[in-house]
């Protein structure tokens, strides 16, 4: 598809061409066949993370084989030609969203090296002010027009690159772990020292990769000021050896997280009040995450060698948010750390000096070959929104701060919330495994004054109902396909004006939106909650709400002898599969409905 310098209409622009905008967008198409769609991308594939310039040799998914599929598009083992029990390699989820894309007949409907600058609202819709890039390196304006806006951008897509004092004669290779892919091969070889900054997984990956040449080494810089290094535990914990993924996806696991927006009638209300409200069922909930932190300790034998006791995480299992990942490498990681071809330091860059130098705040130096720092990504999308205040409004991240009304609202959805669950405000959330636990993560809360404040983490409530925009992935997650799925679904029904609002009160559902979205800031101390919805342990009963709103029943696993199956409710696992064939079902009700309006 091309443009000429002609304004254009579209139905529906998405704004992204990772998981969650393709998703989005073939739901959309498939619900609304005859719609004029456009999905526009900034770079020259689709893929977003998985994209072929943002990937290289060796990444996978923290996902092993059978989780990272959209329910109604399998990932077939033969044809994509990966195992059961098999981390997924990044070409292989590349090639998944391509064949997902052609299946679903989205391949006309997408442009790339078309990079949005600026989101207009105008009347009817919106306004995009885009640049094309053509094979020339040059750019050309162009004004694109929608009636309705899903903004899929992600949460990775603008990185956070500090800046070091640097001499002149300093020569090495200094980037962030955005462009890691496309300077491997100057980076990754035999006989080298990598510096790599940060102690995220992308740190890991990075860290891994360089270790492994032969007669190579890599140091791993993990900021004082940041939140240390990631819970990395492996894909199987506990004694019994449970799936980690799998059982984050069960009830039981989720009863142990205090989520506002978890379903509280009926034996799930039972067991969530009793763990969360009473003596006993504290101290079975505390000593649950305990035993998860400890044996993820104990499996990785962090206790074992002076440099792996470095990688203990800062902060307990309960607090780790986003901030957990798992082990998805060929070898053991921590053997290179033992052998002495990883060595981890905690401490800052001070500059970056003469003969290759990297000189600490502590004193020591460093001798490297290239530098990567991953440092994390900048909150927001990139996207400049107008008129002026319209970001606020949109409940996107902003350094603006609340105003009186909604700082007053803030203020009573955090009493509230610690109230209903007062192990949130009694529990110490300092960096007790960190030899300074006075500093606190940087990262990002000191710019970011109000972070997404979406109802359901979709759409803002200023705009509930005008339903013409939306965000999708604005989330972090581990069941990103089949969220990608449902908000897609859920996005489409919202837009098109099939959705159900809630029969409430536009300030009871600001309420609820400031309420979800504040427990994501609460709950996290080393995950990002303060400035984007934080779901790692509350996916299921967020998919549930997600379910609900749509008029599908969340709870799946089937009734005996006519009463629900709790036994299989609590303790089976949920998976993509479970949420197959929704969006048949939703276009089979629609029909229904519009062939019975046509009969009264």
């Amino acid at each position: 598809m091309s443009y000429t310098h002609s304004t254009e209409h579209f139905d529906l622009v998405v704004v992204g061409a990772g998981l969650y905008g393709i998703t989005a967008a073939a739901t959309y198409h498939e619900v609304h066949p005859h719609a004029k769609i456009l999905v526009v991308e900034s770079s020259p594939s689709l893929g977003g993370p998985w994209s072929p310039q943002r990937t290289f040799p060796g990444l996978k998914t923290n996902n092993l084989f059978g989780t990272y599929q959209v329910p109604d598009f399998p990932m077939d083992a033969a044809r994509f030609r990966v195992k059961q029990g098999e981390h997924i390699p990044a070409r292989k989820v590349f090639e998944y969203l391509q064949a997902l894309v052609e299946d679903r007949g989205l391949k006309q409907h997408i442009q790339y090296n078309t990079k949005v600058r600026v989101v207009e609202e105008v009347k009817g819709g919106w306004k995009l002010h885009v640049s094309i890039s053509n094979s020339n390196v040059t750019e050309e304006a162009v004004v694109i027009n929608a009636s309705k806006l899903i903004v899929a951008v992600g949460l990775t897509n603008q990185p956070s690159m500090p800046h070091y004092p640097t001499s002149p004669e300093f020569k090495p290779i200094v980037i962030h772990s955005s462009r890691f892919a496309s300077q491997f091969s100057e980076i990754v070889k035999e006989g080298t020292h990598t510096l790599v900054v940060g102690g995220g997984k992308s740190a890991w990956d990075i860290t891994y990769a360089c270790a492994t040449q032969p007669n190579s080494t890599a140091t791993m810089l993990i900021r004082p000021s940041g939140n240390g290094p990631s819970w990395m535990a492996p894909s199987h914990v506990t004694p019994l050896g449970l799936w980690l993924e799998k059982l984050v996806f069960t009830r039981f696991f989720g009863y142990m997280s205090p989520c506002p927006w978890a379903e509280m009638t009926g034996l799930e209300g039972w067991l969530r009040g009793f763990f969360h409200g009473t003596w006993l069922g504290k101290k079975i909930m505390a000593a649950f995450w305990q035993i998860l932190g400890d044996d993820v300790i104990q499996l990785n034998k962090l206790h074992d060698h002076p440099e792996t006791e470095k990688l203990r995480p800062w902060r307990d299992a309960f607090e780790t948010g986003n901030g957990l990942s798992i082990m998805n490498y060929p070898t053991n990681w921590f053997d290179l750390v033992r052998q002495g071809k990883i060595k981890i330091v905690i401490d800052e860059i001070e500059q970056l000096g003469n003969e290759n130098k990297v000189q600490l705040k502590s004193g020591e130096t460093i001798k490297v070959d290239a530098v990567v720092c991953a440092t994390g990504w900048k909150i927001g999308g990139g996207v400049e929104f107008k008129p002026e205040g319209l970001r606020y409004q949109l409940g996107l991240p902003t350094t603006e701060a609340p105003d009186v009304e909604d700082e007053a609202l803030l203020s009573q959805v955090t009493n509230e919330i610690y109230e209903r669950y007062p192990f949130l405000k009694n529990r110490d959330t300092s960096r007790v495994h960190h030899p300074d636990p006075t500093l606190r993560h940087a990262a990002s809360s000191q710019t970011v004054q109000q972070p997404y404040r979406l109802h359901r983490f979709l759409v803002p409530p200023a705009f509930l109902q005008q339903r013409s925009i939306g965000f999708a992935g604005a989330v972090s997650c581990l069941g990103n396909a089949p969220c990608a799925y449902l908000q897609g679904l859920w996005l489409t029904a919202y837009l098109d004006g099939t959705l159900k609002l809630p029969e409430v009160s536009s300030e009871n559902i600001r309420r609820e939106m400031y309420r979800d979205t504040q427990y994501c800031a609460l709950r996290h101390a080393m995950g990002y909650g303060d400035v984007y919805p934080d779901i790692v342990f509350d996916s299921l009963p967020y998919f549930d709400a997600l379910m609900q709103d749509l008029g599908f029943e969340g709870k799946r696993k089937g009734y005996v002898l006519g009463c629900r199956n709790w036994v299989a409710e609590s303790f089976q696992s949920y998976a993509p599969e479970d949420y197959k064939g929704l969006v048949d079902e939703w276009k089979r009700r629609m029909a229904l409905e519009t062939e019975g309006k046509k009969t009264e």
